[in-house]
């Protein structure tokens, strides 16, 4: 059966491969058996759930009704209850059994050897069925979704849709406690290793990676700088209840966060070295929560509570990546930490609702170190102006629709409370909206444009800042085979200041104030090569300043042997008319290469170099206060080891 059932299950999500029942035939002569789907079509009518149309085809290329699909839905949920039923009844005769051979026992009749092996036998294939069922919980989950999808039209067709939900959320709590049977505690961790060390120039002047960062302990010098060595090792839990409930932590330990600092500052880590942000071994909780999930009024329910990751999009809400010479999910994936709840709602199959509510201050090591805080304003190089506001709470949630089969619109609205005032502008509060559309018009083709603003406010009255403090964006992307383009257009405001990851030129993230254009390209050549590259253009919005930024990219991935991989990459970006706040409008160069070793896909080792040349600085200037030659030169490497277990 559970075979079968997968089959059905994958019939329903394909919503065409297969037309619901009609009129009953031995065969369908429309079906090769030489075609991939033969022996899915075959099993699923020999089980009833198809049995064709009245002219005995098959019809596996037309394109299927609503109604067909709720028939078909019906079908599968029948064969599904009369299996289960089949257990049930197993499950009574077996007692009946017990009952009967403990009775014979007890009047001093003794079981038959014939009698225990019938009852053995009966026991195994039992078991069989019962272990079938634990594989079934992501398939009923989605039974339940199509059950509240397509209720009209199974009401339609004469079906007690609310004893059908019944009977399919019955179902998913047993088989939530089959599957929580196999081990109700997950343990699984990560170990990493870091170092790395700067190589000065012969200017003798600490070259800036493109993270923004440096080696040692001061900007001047010659030869390998002081050497960095972190470590981080991260532990993590999930407890599941019987009823599908469950509880999931995650520990680290280490030294990288006094390494590389929080997770999440950007601009203001510009010209810092690293090893600078306290001492010892840190200890912090990155994730503790609990979920639920179950049905209210028929829709589909989920609840998490505790401390856990939130991002809404790269416009809106989603933490930078500060750390692209280490690769950890941890610090990469983009989430924020948030002390609160969430809940996610489900009407139907085309349209979901998130909302959520928390603190985000105040989320610290045991030392009290920032690990992930949400700085508004800080990303951004053009607004030198304005003081950063930490947010100590956040609220908001995000509303999406499906629009056909290949759209979806998402609005996005969150709201940032922090609580004192900055001085620039006198805020105390920063609430974003958005709206994100995408599209694919084909395989080959899709679309997408968004628009969005941030608002400043002093409790619940505006604060003007800035000529404009709205973002607009458009873009494109075709891939064909081994070619793949993409390329936007956007316009992001002086006074749009949402903690977003939308961009990053150089060392800096988020740029704003700009009507930027942006080209992307890649190209497999073969099994072995591949060439990426990217143009983005960027004119000052606020005042005239034409072709503020540019930035040009290329690089080449090469696969060495079946362990070996070479990577390469340069960038060129240049800064002009004083666009820069720091005090020099800098054209930087990096040269990176990096070599990665395949151990597996638990296992992580790579090498890396990068040069670094950052000119246009002007003599006698001082920037980022390392230096007053005009020029940074120099370079650094370094290597990575990652276990997973």
């Amino acid at each position: 059966m559970n075979k079968t059932f997968k089959y059905a299950i994958s019939v329903v999500l394909a919503a065409g491969m297969v037309t619901p029942a009609l009129a009953q035939r031995d065969s369908f002569p429309d079906v090769a058996d030489t075609h991939w789907a033969y022996e899915a079509v075959t099993r699923l009518k020999k089980e009833g759930i198809i049995t064709g149309y009245p002219d005995g085809l098959f019809k596996g290329n037309r394109m299927i009704t609503r109604y067909e699909m709720a028939a078909l839905l019906y079908a599968l949920y029948m064969n599904l209850k009369n299996v289960t039923d089949g257990l049930d009844g197993q499950i009574k005769t077996l007692n009946e059994k017990v009952d009967k051979m403990s009775a014979n026992t007890g009047g001093g009749g003794g079981a038959s050897e014939a009698d225990v092996q019938a009852l053995r036998d009966a026991v195994n294939s039992l078991r069989r069925d019962v272990d079938a069922m634990k594989g079934w919980g992501n398939d009923i989950t989605q039974l339940k979704k199509m059950a509240s999808t397509y209720e009209k039209e199974l009401s339609q067709q004469g079906v007690d849709v609310e004893a059908m939900k019944k009977d399919i959320a019955d179902l998913d709590k047993r088989v939530k406690i089959l599957e929580g049977k196999k081990s109700n505690l997950q343990i699984s961790g990560d170990a990493n290793f870091w170092m790395a060390a700067g190589v000065k120039g012969n200017t003798g002047t600490a070259a800036l990676n493109s993270d923004g960062r440096y080696f040692g302990a001061s900007g001047t010098g010659a030869g390998i700088d002081t050497l960095t060595v972190l470590h981080e090792l991260g532990l993590s839990m999930k407890t599941t209840n019987e009823t599908g409930s469950n509880v999931v932590s995650e520990l680290v330990v280490g030294n990288a966060l006094q390494g590389f600092g929080d997770m999440s500052s950007t601009t203001s880590f510009n010209g810092t070295q690293y090893n600078n942000f306290g001492t010892g071994t840190s200890v912090y909780l990155n994730r503790l929560y609990g979920t639920l999930n179950d049905g209210i009024g028929g829709l589909n329910f989920n609840a998490k509570i505790g401390r856990q990751g939130l991002k809404l999009g790269r416009f809106v809400f989603q933490r930078p990546d500060t750390t692209s010479f280490f690769s950890n999910e941890r610090w990469d994936n983009g989430e924020y930490a948030l002390d609160g709840a969430s809940f996610k709602f489900g009407f139907g199959a085309n349209t979901d609702l998130n909302l959520f509510l928390g603190q985000v201050a105040n989320i610290v090591d045991a030392s009290g170190n920032a690990v992930q805080p949400i700085m508004i304003g800080e990303p951004q190089a053009a607004q030198g102006s304005l003081a950063a506001m930490g947010p100590a709470r956040a609220m908001g949630g995000s509303l999406g629709f499906k629009i056909g089969e290949n759209g979806k619109l998402m609005l996005t609205y969150i709201d940032l409370d922090a609580n004192s005032t900055a001085n620039t502008p006198v805020a105390n509060r920063l609430e974003v909206y958005g709206a994100d559309f995408d599209y694919k018009l084909s395989n080959n083709l899709s679309l997408w444009a968004g628009t969005g603003k941030s608002q400043f406010k002093t409790g619940n009255s505006t604060v003007a800042f800035g000529s404009k403090n709205t973002r607009s964006n458009v873009g494109v992307m075709f891939n064909a085979g081994a070619l793949g383009v993409h390329a936007s257009y956007a316009e992001i405001g002086d006074a749009y200041l949402a903690p977003g990851d939308w961009s990053k030129v150089a060392i800096y993230h988020n740029l704003n104030d700009l009507k930027k254009t942006s080209v992307h390209a890649s190209y497999t050549i073969n099994d072995k090569l591949s060439l990426h590259g990217g143009y983005m253009q960027g004119d000052q919005m606020s005042v005239t300043n034409k072709n503020a930024v540019k930035s040009t990219t290329f690089g080449a991935d090469f696969k060495i042997n079946s362990n070996w991989s070479l990577m390469a990459d340069y960038e060129d970006s240049k800064f002009k008319g004083g666009y820069v706040v720091d005090g020099a409008t800098p054209e930087f160069k990096f040269t990176t290469l990096g070599f990665g070793y395949d151990m597996g896909a638990n296992t992580l080792f790579k090498l890396w170099y990068q040069a670094s040349d950052i000119t246009g600085i002007g003599a006698g200037s001082s920037f980022f206060g390392l230096t007053s030659a005009g020029a940074m030169k120099g370079g650094s490497f370094g290597a990575q080891f990652s276990v997973k277990f």
